[in-house]
């Protein structure tokens, strides 16, 4: 039997629930022409719910361009990926080679076909080096390859990572990108205090320049009915107070909510069990054993700093720069707790709502919460 939860991948059709407001609000600003950035912790779902918008807008006959950032390292890489993302969408692989030819002059499209036909893409680069110059024009591309009124949106993921390409000026380049045309573009990211800082800082070229969303924790009601739904469907029943005890174990993450199910579906199916709490504690202590060398490892290689800062924080993540937090955890000074948090950040084990820290995987923890 296929276990009913998933995690890992993108979250598609039945097994991707709620966020409706959210979908619809994306794609009627998306469709009108505005652009979007989209704010959330890790793991709770941002990706999953863009496939989900994109495939609203496509079935509104609009050309979809994702494009995730977090594997560029270079302007050449950033060109291939992209064209190959564009070409993703294109029936025609003649005319996106004609258009290629027509407008990008450094680019040399090349077409060919395998043993049974088919036609293959590649390109040569026509400069030594790809200069800004090449990137300017692809980002055009979009527009250009759309048919029929198309409207075109362009979705960045990992978006912060373009901030590697500053001595080129990508962000000036691609800010200048939005005024010029009539693309609609969405910005999203896993760090996002560094997503927030490119569009909050004045003297950042995105400052201001699109509709700022964010995305919480997904109702308790509407997580107990998935839950209780799936696991029905195995003749599996789980109660409120147990679902209620599943979300809070796993900080109402989406991600580790499914991450925990599937692992409680694991341990019931064989003999068609009722969930009880204290199977839900068994399994989170399943899922810390079977990671625990990576938790290990993630926990040694921070500094003495860090690591007392990550058990401060099993504790409170609330006013953490304050005299009487630093006092009571026995931390250094504030500018270490500050350096410190960065640096945890930074690294996506740590992450913040508000004025609120907290350790990103709620297995985590747990982990070290176990050592304490």
């Amino acid at each position: 039997m296929e276990n009913p939860f998933s995690y890992g991948t993108v979250v598609r059709g039945d097994d991707f629930y709620d966020r409706k407001d959210e979908t619809q609000r994306l794609v009627s600003t998306l469709e009108s022409g505005n652009n979007v950035v989209l704010y959330a912790p890790r793991r709770y779902g941002k990706t999953s719910l863009v496939f989900k918008v994109m495939a609203e807008l496509e079935s509104k006959n609009c050309l979809c361009i994702y494009f995730d950032l977090l594997s560029v390292y270079s302007l050449e890489s950033f060109a291939k990926s992209f064209l190959l993302k564009i070409k993703e969408k294109q029936s025609k692989t003649e005319r996106f080679v004609k258009t290629i030819s027509s407008y990008i002059k450094s680019i040399k499209p090349k077409l060919t076909f395998d043993e049974n036909g088919s036609p293959e893409f590649g390109v040569d680069f026509l400069e030594d080096e790809v200069s800004v110059q090449t990137i300017s024009d692809l980002l055009d591309l979009p527009e250009k390859m759309a048919e029929n009124g198309q409207k075109v949106i362009v979705i960045f993921d990992e978006f912060q990572e373009i901030a590697k390409f500053g001595k080129y000026g990508l962000e000036g380049l691609l800010r200048s990108k939005i005024q010029q045309q009539r693309t609609a573009y969405m910005f999203l990211g896993s760090k996002t205090h560094l997503l927030t800082k490119m569009f909050a800082d004045k003297k950042r070229p995105f400052y201001n320049s699109a509709f700022i969303m964010q995305i919480g924790p997904l109702p308790l009601a509407d997580t107990t009915e998935f839950l209780q739904r799936k696991f029905a469907q195995f003749g599996i029943i789980i109660s409120e107070e147990c679902c209620a005890y599943l979300v809070q174990r796993t900080s109402n993450i989406p991600y580790y909510i499914q991450l925990l199910a599937a692992e409680v579906w694991q341990a019931v199916i064989v003999e068609k069990k009722t969930v009880t709490t204290q199977i839900i504690d068994e399994c989170c202590i399943r899922v810390i054993n079977l990671k625990r060398d990576y938790y290990f490892e993630l926990f040694d290689k921070h500094s003495e700093g860090q690591k007392n800062l990550l058990v401060a924080l099993c504790k409170s993540g609330k006013n953490i720069f304050s005299l009487d937090y630093i006092k009571t955890n026995r931390l250094k000074a504030i500018s270490s707790v500050q350096k410190s948090v960065k640096t945890l950040m930074d690294n996506g084990v740590v992450d913040n709502k508000a004025d609120l820290y907290f350790i990103s995987d709620p297995f985590f923890k747990l982990y070290i919460e176990q050592q304490l």
